[in-house]
């Protein structure tokens, strides 16, 4: 068994309930089902759909190769869309758009879906693979959910039961170990009307995927993210540093900020939740990040079960355009965003009883390849439909792998929205392997020195 983060010791007897008969007898089926060849290494459906529309997983890495920005190609760049849908065609590709889709396609004339060729690109590294087989026959959760144990170095519920287990696959999906990028948020109001609200080096690094270590070795702590503000120049200075844990029970995240006026760095503990990110307008809140990020504390997840939809995907070329050909006036400009038809598992998160956050209930669409959220909608407590949100997947075959980077939020009620992690006019992404020497620069005691490289 794992051990877990040190300040987690005082309920561990308490928590860690030896697994049922039957949670053993599950685990073992999943890693049955991994072994009968019919499941990709992660968890998909290997086969074809039943018109071939969605083909296929073959398990072969798609090339990229990096320019002088490390910027990676588009190696779907000679596609051509084979589906266009409005609003006029909308009712006729019945529950293939998300409601929030379906609200975008309503509200703004101008916002179309060109839908492409689907191509299963999605490939990771083979000790993934392994390390996910392995957490089929061991993985489970503890506290209603909030907990996971016995994971590492993979998706831990490859083959999910509950709302909860595929949320933690969503969180712990692979995204590199050591990932480097400059990114700029920009926020579009109601009237059209754009503005670049922040531009930051963001630095992040995953002990959960260190795997020259092992599950045993697993203190707890999944990720570190370092975040140096340099535009604008009001805000130039500014860093951010957080640390997630595999435990929403008693302990999900730490956060230290940096204000170079005020010469200090102070624990943040609002850099959670609900709490409106401040460079968003609004539109956003800090558990809006990747569509959704943090505890799950709030929410019971509800596992809705699997749909063929239309999704973002394949979005290198997005990432290579220059942001005035990205951004259209109410939306990311129609002729820049890839669309391809994709089977997702639709997870839906309602509140807590005594609980509370803004949005009331979320739903979230996982891709079947990645486990990574590529559309979301939330309703507020009205029960309107108020906020609907895209994530572009960047392809790395260098790597490899296909993660989410860039994703847009849409207020459905008030208008405008902003546009998250664009890589459009800074550069790429860099990837380095796991390097526990770098951990020291992820420390508030070194969030004053400076910003990221």
């Amino acid at each position: 068994m794992q051990a877990l983060h040190r300040r987690q010791a005082a309920w561990l007897v308490a928590g860690l309930v030896a697994a049922t008969t039957a949670s053993l007898a599950g685990a073992s089926d999943d890693s049955a089902a991994l072994k009968s060849g019919n499941l990709t290494p992660y968890g998909a459906e290997r086969a074809a759909n039943k018109d071939g529309s969605i083909p296929a997983w073959d398990g072969k890495p798609v090339p990229t190769t990096l320019d002088a920005k490390g910027r990676r190609n588009d190696p779907f760049a000679a596609d051509r869309p084979r589906l266009t849908i409005t609003a006029a065609n909308a009712t006729a590709q019945g529950d293939k758009l998300s409601d929030g889709t379906k609200a975008l396609l309503a509200k703004y004339p101008d916002f179309r879906i060109d839908v492409y060729p689907t191509r299963r690109s999605a490939v990771f590294p083979q000790a993934l693979y392994l390390q996910i087989m392995k957490n089929a026959g061991r993985a489970k959760l503890a506290n209603d959910g909030l907990t996971i144990e016995d994971a590492f170095g993979g998706v831990p519920f490859p083959v999910p039961k509950d709302g909860h287990e595929a949320i933690w696959n969503h969180m712990l999906s692979y995204r590199g170990q050591v990932t480097e990028f400059v990114s700029d948020k920009y926020v579009t109001t109601s009237s059209g009307q754009r503005v670049l609200t922040n531009r930051q080096g963001t630095s992040l690094i995953y002990p959960y995927y260190n795997l020259d270590a092992s599950a045993e070795g697993f203190d707890g702590e999944w990720a570190r993210a370092r975040i140096g503000i340099t535009e604008p120049p009001a805000n130039a200075g500014q860093a951010l540093l957080t640390i997630d844990y595999v435990d929403n029970f008693s302990h999900a995240k730490d956060a230290w900020q940096y204000v170079p006026g005020q010469r200090r760095v102070r624990k943040s503990p609002s850099v959670a939740y609900d709490t409106p990110d401040p460079s968003t307008a609004g539109i956003a809140n800090f558990d809006d990040v990747n569509l959704f990020i943090g505890a799950q504390d709030r929410y019971k997840f509800k596992l809705i079960g699997k749909r063929e939809m239309f999704v973002p995907f394949n979005n290198n070329g997005l990432m290579l355009k220059s942001i005035d050909q990205a951004l259209g006036k109410h939306t990311l400009a129609a002729d820049a965003v890839r669309w391809e038809l994709h089977r997702v598992w639709v997870v839906e998160g309602t509140l807590r009883d005594g609980k509370r956050n803004v949005a009331a209930k979320r739903r979230l669409y996982l891709h079947e390849d990645t486990w990574q959220a590529v559309l979301s909608d939330s309703w507020d407590a009205q029960g309107k439909l108020w906020k609907t949100g895209q994530a572009f997947t960047l392809l790395a075959g260098d790597q490899p792998l296909a993660t989410t980077l860039s994703y847009a939020i849409f207020d459905l009620v008030g208008g405008g929205f902003m546009y998250a992690a664009a890589i459009n006019d800074t550069g790429g992404v860099a990837y380095a392997p796991f390097d526990a020497r770098r951990l020291s620069k992820f420390s508030s005691a070194a969030l004053s020195s400076g910003g990221v490289r």
